[in-house]
């Protein structure tokens, strides 16, 4: 797990299985690794390629030489 995971995302999720930790503490840590999770999502969606408009030429080109 430590090489997937940067030392930041290791400490909270360390802070959430540890039994000597308040609740309160735990709730912040898992608050923060939802949000990271949220941040990364958006990231991949917003990076993700965008093939349609490739895919669109390519038909339009098919249905061309068809004719």
């Amino acid at each position: 797990m430590n090489n997937k995971f940067g030392e930041y995302i290791i400490k909270l999720m360390t802070t959430v299985i540890d039994d000597t930790n308040e609740k309160f503490v735990k709730d912040l840590a898992i608050n923060e690794l939802n949000k990271l999770k949220t941040d990364i999502e958006e990231f991949i969606r917003k990076h993700k390629s965008d093939d349609s408009e490739q895919r669109e030429k390519t038909e339009k080109q098919l249905l061309q030489e068809e004719k």
